[in-house]
């Protein structure tokens, strides 16, 4: 079984998937605090399932880049789940790719994926036409002019830009398709994906600069 978690935005996205393919899903709103909120909407899923934590062998966990409070309570979970479960393997992703999955299906195109990283910086990756992550995520001032924009529903309002929106069900459908790929790694391993640096660290980095 595969239990796959997004709490890098505004809404929280879970999904579990159980050997024989039968999926449950659940949508955590703005309104109510993931930290309060995501395990305890875990175990509902799980007992509407019939299941018990112990028998889920994967978690998916979208690591990043987005909000610096989601990214870490989703990944203080995931380590907990880890302290729980014996050998739980984790499969982590980023946000970024999980937008290319959800705008390339049935197109092939490059395109840059965008988000907004505030004070008008940009976080971004960008794919070649077969979906491919062409360099590691970055945080940018200016956005590339040769691909498609696609940005997140809500995030931003850039002009000529595609949008597209994260939901329990795709992000399981694109959990699906790496899920063979990749056997996982111990949440022991598991890092957020911040890009942006700390305010502790931008600040030594002016100590420094100023030094």
């Amino acid at each position: 079984m595969l239990l796959a978690i997004n709490t890098a935005f505004l809404n929280a996205n879970l999904g579990l998937i159980l050997d024989n393919g039968e999926r449950f899903m659940r949508t955590i709103d703005a309104k109510s605090k993931h930290s309060e909120n995501v395990l305890k909407t875990i175990d509902e899923m799980c007992e509407e399932a019939g299941v018990i934590f112990k028998n889920i062998d994967k978690v998916a966990i979208v690591i990043g880049p987005g909000s610096f409070t989601g990214i870490r309570i989703g990944v203080a979970i995931v380590k907990a789940l880890g302290a729980v479960k014996e050998n739980l393997k984790v499969l982590p992703i980023t946000s970024l790719e999980l937008m290319a999955y959800i705008y390339l299906q049935n197109r092939h195109e490059k395109i840059c994926c965008v988000l907004n990283a505030l004070s008008n910086l940009f976080f971004i990756a960008e794919f070649d036409e077969n979906g491919n992550k062409v360099g590691a995520e970055k945080m940018v001032d200016v956005l590339p002019k040769d691909k498609r924009l696609v940005i997140l529903e809500g995030d931003l309002n850039l002009e000529n830009a595609e949008r597209v929106e994260i939901t329990s069900e795709n992000l399981l459908d694109y959990v699906t398709t790496i899920v063979g790929e990749n056997d996982g790694i111990s949440s022991e391993n598991v890092e957020p994906l911040y890009i942006r640096p700390s305010q502790a660290e931008a600040n030594l980095k002016s100590v420094k600069k100023n030094v």
